[in-house]
């Protein structure tokens, strides 16, 4: 793994500036911080889509680890719920989507002088159904850590390593994930999962997730919280609140996260 991170600086320190694409994720938070100490703060520009697809929680995760880096930030507000391609929720949302906010960051990047984009696809991405990557090669987005075959895992290790906050973070996706495929994305379809993951959260079910399909919701849970949630004094309370917020039906994930 020294070897790799010795390369992933090798890459990085060809350019004089960079822009990482930062979502506060495990991924992206461990190339910031290698951009950073590699080139020096003042020469690493974190651009961050901001939208009501991401958590409260997470934009202040975002926040907090770009100051702990102390390079740009470049918060930039979009609006999925306009495009239609996205709104449709159809097999290539994710593309579309991808696509739409990439080019826009392209799109305030000549005012860096050159400096090219880069991306947090690691390896194991690559083997998963991720429409996404396809418009990041399209736009020769760079992807040092999938290119230098980094690990999800290899990355974890060295973020502990390095002290980083997101060592540990539980995977996270925008919340229009959480909607069926080829169910149209509403602005209260995202505003009910967000408010039922928050409960599950204040009830201690960290790195939880919360699926609709026509007003059904599907809770998956980790799997060692399986047991926790199944309760008798949990569950019930669990489904009175979430009836509470209009669905219809809720069951539990057998399998877990």
């Amino acid at each position: 793994m020294s070897a790799k991170y010795r390369q992933l600086q090798e890459i990085i320190s060809q350019y004089k500036k960079v822009a990482i694409a930062f979502s506060g994720g495990v991924d992206s938070s461990f190339l910031l911080y290698a951009a950073c100490t590699t080139l020096g703060p003042s020469s690493v520009h974190a651009f961050h889509a901001r939208s009501e697809l991401l958590p409260s929680s997470e934009v202040e995760r975002v926040e907090l680890a770009v100051k702990e880096r102390g390079c740009f930030f470049h918060p930039i507000a979009i609006n999925p719920l306009v495009w239609s391609e996205f709104v449709a929720n159809g097999a290539e949302r994710c593309y579309h989507c991808k696509k739409k906010i990439y080019q826009t960051f392209l799109a305030e990047m000549p005012v860096l002088e050159g400096a090219l984009l880069f991306d947090g696809t690691n390896r194991d991405d690559l083997g998963q159904d991720r429409p996404g990557l396809m418009a990041v090669a399209e736009l020769n987005v760079q992807t040092p850590l999938a290119d230098l075959g980094f690990t999800k895992k290899e990355i974890r290790l060295l973020s502990r390593e390095f002290s980083l906050s997101t060592w540990d973070a539980h995977a996270s996706s925008c919340l229009a994930t959480r909607i069926a495929q080829r169910e149209p994305i509403t602005r209260e379809k995202i505003l009910l999962v967000a408010q039922c993951e928050a409960l599950l959260q204040k009830k201690g079910f960290m790195g939880v997730r919360v699926r609709l399909s026509q007003g059904n919701a599907t809770i998956a849970v980790l799997k060692q919280d399986l047991c926790e949630i199944r309760k008798k004094n949990v569950f019930p309370s669990i489904k009175h609140e979430f009836s509470c917020l209009g669905l219809r039906t809720v069951t539990i994930d057998p399998q877990g996260r």
